[in-house]
């Protein structure tokens, strides 16, 4: 689990912080849906080998949140809801892409794609296993130079 690259530009998705007994993440994005679509690499990225994984649309994902919430709490439920479809479908995920993404006083909204397979014990080798993101540390920022937006998060393993 070293940094991971993006092809755009040498862009980096997510790198890896020490940590003591949980594993941390630094995620960038240059808009907050290329944000939330690094932090679901980067978890998938702790949990197996992603490039191991096909990328063929599975599962198209819909969050939707009927109050006003944080972008940090959206950002939570986004990688619990992928936990989930671990768990309950046995789906494992390498590209997102969310084609909508909402957040004001009256709702907070995910509309995303995913692409990945079926768990395949053959095929894939799992790292971690991941029991929860976590709200500790975690605050969404936006560099006013670059641009770019970037948060720590700390997952639960």
């Amino acid at each position: 689990m070293t940094n991971k690259i993006n092809n755009n530009n040498n862009f980096k998705k997510f790198e890896v912080i020490e940590h003591l007994s949980d594993v941390m993440v630094q995620v960038y994005g240059r808009t907050l849906e290329e944000l939330f679509e690094n932090a679901a690499y980067a978890m998938f990225s702790i949990i197996t080998d992603v490039e191991s994984i096909n990328k063929v649309v599975l599962e198209k994902a819909i969050i939707e949140v009927k109050q006003n919430i944080e972008i940090e709490d959206l950002l939570i439920i986004w990688l619990e809801k992928l936990l989930f479809l671990i768990e309950t479908k046995n789906l494992i995920f390498s590209d997102f892409k969310i084609k909508n993404l909402i957040i004001n006083e009256n709702e907070s909204k995910i509309d995303a794609v995913l692409k990945g397979e079926k768990i395949n014990l053959q095929k894939h080798e799992f790292f971690l296993q991941i029991k929860a993101p976590t709200y500790h540390e975690l605050k969404i920022i936006k560099d006013d130079n670059s641009g770019i937006y970037r948060t720590k998060i700390i997952f639960d393993v």
